[in-house]
């Protein structure tokens, strides 16, 4: 019994535990670097903040993107050569193999070996314009000043995860919208082998949910032009703080210091929730798992609504005549 409790539960656990902390704790890995490796051309640094760690981590994902690239390029290889030999089993056996196996192959390949051609398709269909590019930076904010307040305390702790924490979640999705466009193109690749099984359905799927995480950017762009009807976001002298302190007796400049980190710190769970939300609307597409499409909007609105929260807060002040916001 505690071998299979262990097997089941405890180790699983254990490792991913180890994995993770190996991969966000080592600033000796390659790929690591920090903000101030980046402007100084040195590729490992020690990590002095929990933001350097996560910058650590943002590097170190990059590698992966060219993995994929790279399997790509082979994966088409193989698919190409495979579709010559299907040809030549089509011309001598033609009644026992079909030629629609060799052509698929040949145009899961072709697109394989031209991946960044068909993202910008991909994306050209979605947008109307090819995607801008541009590589993403990650920099860890120093400290406001000595923790001797709890106030204090939040300020520095949020302040130095915000920026490298959402540069992470970013790298995060575009890499696993790579993933998802190489694993449609391979599908695509082998649906003449088995039309049922890699269907026309989850090919698309996973290239176009592939294509809206690498440009999540842009979509964040796009649902706070739709939610907010501009794409800036709101700034942190939003609250009304005189009035407040009318009411409560006196706000300090501890207590606003702590309010403004707390919502900042929504910031960042918006930025999770608006990722997460895209990801649970292809598992409701795919038609897999207990999650639905009421769950899948929440996630992106509610995530949109916490990102630019500042102004989500002026619309409610307006909504409801508070006067708690400027």
């Amino acid at each position: 019994m505690f071998k299979n409790v262990f097997t089941k539960n405890a180790f699983p656990a254990l490792t991913v535990l180890a994995a993770a902390a190996i991969y966000f704790a080592s600033g000796d890995l390659a790929f690591a670097q920090s903000a101030a490796g980046v402007a100084s051309g040195s590729a490992t640094y020690d990590a002095a903040s929990l933001g350097d760690m996560f910058c650590d981590a943002f590097a170190n994902t990059k590698a992966f993107a060219f993995i994929f690239q790279y399997a790509a390029y082979v994966a088409g290889v193989f698919c190409v050569v495979r579709g010559i030999h299907h040809l030549r089993l089509h011309t001598d056996r033609p009644t026992e193999n079909s030629l629609a196996r060799p052509l698929m192959l040949w145009l899961g390949g072709a697109c394989l070996l031209a991946l960044p051609s068909v993202i910008d398709c991909v994306i050209a269909s979605i947008y109307g314009a090819s995607a801008s590019g541009g590589s993403l930076v990650c920099g860890a904010p120093g400290m406001t000043g000595g923790a001797s307040t709890l106030d204090v305390m939040l300020a520095n702790f949020v302040g130095n995860i915000k920026a490298p924490l959402i540069s992470l979640v970013s790298l995060i999705a575009i890499v696993a919208g790579l993933f998802m466009v190489v694993n449609g193109l391979v599908k695509a690749s082998k649906h003449g082998i088995d039309a049922r099984t890699y269907s026309v359905h989850s090919i698309l799927t996973n290239i176009v949910f592939g294509a809206l995480l690498m440009t999540i950017g842009d979509n964040l762009n796009v649902m706070l032009a739709s939610v907010f009807g501009d794409t800036t976001l709101g700034t942190s002298s939003v609250i009304n703080w005189s009035y407040a302190a009318s009411l409560a007796g006196g706000a300090s400049a501890q207590f606003q210091t702590a309010v403004t980190a707390a919502l900042t710190f929504v910031q960042i769970i918006g930025v999770i929730a608006f990722v997460r939300g895209w990801l649970v609307m292809k598992k409701v597409v795919e038609g897999g798992g207990n999650v639905t499409m009421a769950q899948g909007i929440t996630h992106i609105v509610g995530g949109v609504l916490a990102i630019n929260v500042f102004s989500f807060l002026e619309i409610m002040n307006s909504t409801f005549g508070t006067q708690l916001f400027n």
